[in-house]
């Protein structure tokens, strides 16, 4: 028996399948999955399978340019090739020249559309019971493969924006036959937790490798949580069942835990602007009542008795000043009018006569107007502007006197 190291078994595998004439310009019937094209080199990478086998095919570029449309994941196609042997991993795959599109539905897509629509009739998809995400949650709990990158990924993220919720992991297997059930166990332990969101995570992969999350015991599963669930698996480009009976779809793990748990920056910033906002508005309240309490002050100052009486006062003063005015200028035309009474009184006066030669006669005190009333013998006084006589009368004359007699 010869030993052979395992670059030499693939180079010899290689050898025989090359030499073999059935290998080449070969046709193979199957079901279209994976199906991607390298960004840089431009070459088509994808497999074909069928119920129970499945082989990786690539088409280079120069071939993917002359085909009429590129085929999509589920398709029936015949794909015509040469069967080689990959040495580094020692895998077969077909170096396809040519893809023919049998039917628009593989095997396996149509039995996903069966289960897809199965589901729909039972109202799993319903928009109507999808469950909002907790905006800022206490607790998350991560259903993933305990060793996948998506778990770090999601705790990296999580720890960045969010320190403050509390992450719990439920460990599943996330790939094969018995991937359902442990990840429908999972759910089930999540959703029990006391958790405020669920993230249902896993890696990029195959088709196949996304299988479990195609299956009816997970998507049941995701349906039946009461916590709202987050969906991130595969990469962006995958969907699955699990994706339509969840709560939210992320297009990866990353953006899962970006969807579950705000932003602390953006939450400080918010803050921030809140308290700036509650500041400005206690400001201008209490400017407001400031305001209103200097209105009220001004009319209880002018209600005020004190002001009243000083106003009172006021008024008071200013009366007895007119009042004083009023009294000075009567007072100065009675002065007046009592100047000019005693200037006419004495141009009147019986006395400034007696100036111009004339003289009073009287007796006792009473002036005498008449010779009848004067006897005689009888003594009288003659008042003179410059002093009396008392005289006694000898002779009575009562002839009136003229104008001849002055």
């Amino acid at each position: 028996m010869s030993v052979l190291t395992v670059s030499q078994l693939n180079k010899l595998l290689a050898f025989k399948i090359k030499q073999e004439l059935k290998f080449k310009g070969a046709a193979v019937k199957g079901e279209i999955s994976n199906f991607s094209i390298h960004f840089k080199t431009g070459h088509a990478f994808f497999t074909i399978k069928d119920e129970t086998s499945s082989i990786k095919c690539i088409m280079f570029a120069g071939r993917v340019k002359k085909l009429k449309a590129l085929p999509e994941n589920g398709m029936s196609v015949l794909v015509m090739g040469d069967v080689e042997v990959y040495e580094r991993e020692g895998s077969c795959q077909i170096i396809a020249t040519e893809i023919a599109v049998l039917g628009s539905t593989g095997i396996a897509f149509a039995k996903n559309e069966l289960l897809k629509d199965k589901l729909k009739k039972l109202g799993v998809f319903d928009q109507s019971k999808k469950k909002a995400i907790p905006i800022v949650p206490k607790k998350l709990a991560v259903v993933t493969s305990a060793d996948g990158a998506a778990l770090q990924d999601i705790l990296n993220i999580v720890g960045r924006r969010y320190p403050l919720c509390t992450v719990e992991v439920y460990p599943a297997t996330v790939q094969g036959d018995t991937a359902p059930a442990s990840v429908a166990a999972a759910l089930k332990s999540a959703d029990k937790s006391g958790a405020d969101t669920i993230i249902l995570s896993r890696g990029g992969g195959s088709s196949e490798d996304l299988d479990a999350f195609n299956s009816e015991t997970v998507v049941m599963a995701v349906a039946d949580c009461v916590t709202p669930v987050i969906s991130a698996v595969g990469h962006e480009t995958d969907t699955t069942l699990a994706d339509y009976a969840a709560d939210m779809r992320a297009p990866t793990p990353s953006a899962a835990a970006e969807l579950a748990t705000p932003d602390i920056v953006d939450m400080y910033a918010a803050a921030n602007v809140m308290k700036a906002r509650l500041d400005s508005a206690f400001g201008m309240y209490l400017r407001g009542r400031m305001i209103e309490i200097e209105k009220l002050d001004t009319r209880l100052r002018a209600s005020s008795p004190k002001r009243r009486l000083k106003e009172s006062e006021k008024r008071f003063e200013e009366a007895e000043s007119r009042l004083r005015m009023l009294m000075d200028n009567k007072l100065k035309v009675c002065e007046l009018n009592l100047d000019r009474a005693s200037a006419q009184l004495r141009t009147l006066s019986p006395f400034n006569v007696l100036g111009r030669g004339y003289a009073l006669v009287e007796s006792g005190g009473t002036a005498i107007t008449s010779v009848k009333d004067i006897k005689e013998g009888m003594e009288i006084s003659i008042r003179f502007a410059d002093g009396t006589v008392t005289a006694v009368t000898t002779k009575i004359n009562d002839r009136k006197a003229d104008i001849n007699d002055i």
